[in-house]
């Protein structure tokens, strides 16, 4: 408020700069006060595959075995970035800490935004102008990639060092040569999507006619390709359909993708009709691509190019060519806005990042028009911050679901020998399924330090928690109500799917919904629910008394359950459980 009235109210311009900077520090503080909040020290689905690289790391028996293990494939990609950052933590603490991990990797998010911020400094436009892009960089569009361990410490560096493999370049002279070296081989080793780099250096030296320096590029990049698919690898066999079986279902998949951070949070089934965030999906990477053929016009055109010039351009290639890969390695035979399984939240954070560049590079080009100028930031600040509200209020819940339920994940473990947050079937493990393998790294691991899984464990076991925990003269204070449904799975197959709702009538929070047969007592977390939008700007309080959970049948031990409530008692690691006063049959 203070930063829009100061330029009409002389009085007010004393406030203008910090105001601003005001503007600019909010979402990054509120983006990582929300992330301490929420993340947790548990490893989650392929966390555990890099836990098991570092322990046999620290088991290797001779240097050769200890690159192949810090080099080792997984898919196509060599996570040897990660594993070092967590060698690194375990020199230094002697774990390997996972709220820490994603910390660090969403810390490059600000490295991210300094170079888009550099580049309106290069080009002579008021810092002013970047005051939307940390509202479209911060936000929870992307929540997958900025709360899960090997995705924060994968993705977010990823684009980081292809950004600074591209500033190097830019910068067109010999340090900046080096500096992108290193962060071309950064990028390579941190996903296999990071090769793209070294295509783009090399266009990037061609367009700059530096062909020296090109020809020690492209020997660089022969000696990195002849390591990563020669050293210990073996191909993976693509059974699928190619994408240019269908190419204008995947020319728009590749469109979807680019303007990806219009995905909303919700659910998209497959059905027979277009969702309309998908359609502004599509139109907004039609636009990218238009925005992509105007800036190579200009890099052709241009009389004096800056570094910013070079660095927008790859910066783009980089994601665009990373949607391009995704696109070819899954492709569609239908039109993506049909909707389906379509693809992971974590993948937005390209979309993200491209918006942002893209919002930087209209700027540019229309710095030269005042008025449209000024138009273009106002509808970025319009379109970015509504895009944060609504990416907040959509997916808080998930974080908070993630959180829950990577906190049970030892009493899972622990009770019924599976996770709660990994496979499609009650019974399932990480590792698909290996009747050893989980159980005697968790063993492993534990017993070294390097995890500790167990430290919200604090329920008594299933077989006791009822009796250990009873508290039948309390009158339960709300409605449990138990549903099921039809609901298409991750694979677009109909299923069975159950939700559990409590509805709260005080402000005493559950923690669990806890099912008792005679053969299993079963547990899931009570997951408070986001009130209305009208009740949110009412009260200002973003959860509502209901919580609830939901699940497929598959995830869930058949039998006659009595249902219990359970809450947190008064004194530390105690706990109150109350009848609920409903069976149901699972």
């Amino acid at each position: 408020m203070f930063f829009s009235t100061s330029f009409f109210f002389k009085q007010l311009v004393p406030t203008r700069k910090w105001s601003g900077i005001g503007l600019i520090v909010v979402p990054v503080v509120y983006f990582f006060i929300l992330l301490d909040a929420h993340v947790v020290n548990i490893p989650y689905t392929d966390d555990f595959n890099l836990l098991e690289t570092i322990y046999k790391f620290r088991h290797a028996p001779d240097f050769t075995t200890g690159v192949k293990i810090l080099f080792e494939q997984v898919n196509q990609h060599r996570f040897a970035f990660e594993r070092i950052v967590m060698l690194i933590m375990v020199l230094f603490t002697g774990t390997v800490n996972i709220k820490t991990q994603i910390i660090l990797g969403d810390l490059f998010l600000l490295g991210i935004a300094w170079f888009l911020f550099r580049s309106f400094k290069k080009e002579h436009i008021s810092w002013y102008y970047f005051i939307p892009v940390p509202y479209v960089i911060f936000n929870l569009v992307y929540w997958e990639n900025a709360y899960w361990g090997i995705a924060a410490l994968q993705n977010t560096p990823l684009i980081f060092f292809a950004f600074l493999t591209a500033y190097g370049i830019s910068r067109n002279d010999q340090k900046g040569f080096y500096i992108s070296v290193i962060a071309a081989l950064l990028t390579t080793f941190t996903s296999g999507s990071g090769l793209l780099t070294w295509i783009i250096g090399a266009i990037l030296l061609l367009f700059q006619k530096r062909y020296k320096l090109l020809a020690g590029w492209v020997a660089a990049l022969v000696a990195v390709i002849c390591f990563y698919f020669l050293f210990d690898y073996y191909m993976i066999p693509s059974t699928g359909e190619k994408a240019w079986t269908h190419p204008l279902y995947n020319l728009i998949f590749v469109f979807g993708f680019w303007g990806n951070a219009l995905f909303l949070d919700l659910r998209h089934p497959l059905t027979p009709s277009f969702y309309p965030d998908l359609i502004w999906c599509v139109l907004l990477g039609a636009a990218i691509m238009a925005l992509f053929l105007a800036w190579v016009t200009r890099i052709l055109i241009k009389k004096k190019l800056v570094w910013s010039d070079w660095f927008l351009w790859g910066a783009m290639m980089f994601m665009m060519g990373t949607g391009a890969m995704f696109v070819i390695s899954r492709p569609l035979s239908t039109y993506l806005m049909y909707g389906g399984n379509i693809f992971s939240r974590r993948y937005m954070i390209f979309g993200i990042a491209l918006l942002a560049v893209f919002y930087v590079c209209v700027v540019i080009l229309l710095k030269d028009y005042k008025y449209l100028r000024k138009a273009a930031v106002m509808l970025g600040m319009s379109v970015f911050v509504s895009l944060n509200f609504v990416s907040y209020y959509l997916s808080i819940v998930q974080i908070r679901k993630m959180h829950d339920d990577l906190v049970i994940d030892s009493y899972f473990w622990k009770n019924y020998k599976t996770f709660l947050t990994a496979g499609d079937n009650f019974g399932d493990i990480p590792f698909w399924n290996h009747p050893t393998r989980m159980r005697d790294l968790i063993n492993s691991v534990e017993k070294e330090g390097l995890s500790h899984f167990y430290q919200f464990l604090t329920l008594p076991d299933q077989q006791n928690l009822i009796r250990e925990t009873a508290d039948r003269s309390t009158v339960l204070q709300g409605n449990f109500s138990a549903r099921s449904h039809s609901r298409n799975t991750e694979n677009n197959v109909p299923a069975k799917y159950y939700r559990f709702k409590l509805e709260g009538k005080d402000n005493l929070k559950p923690a669990y919904f806890v099912f008792r047969s005679p053969k299993i007592t079963f547990v899931l977390p009570a997951v408070p629910q986001p009130a209305t939008v009208a009740d949110f700007l009412k009260t200002q309080s973003y959860y509502s008394n209901t919580a609830a959970y939901g699940l497929f049948k598959s995830k869930v031990p058949a039998g006659n359950y009595d249902v219990w409530i359970l809450y947190p008692g008064s004194a530390a690691a105690s706990w109150k459980a109350i009848p609920a006063g409903k069976r149901v049959v699972l």
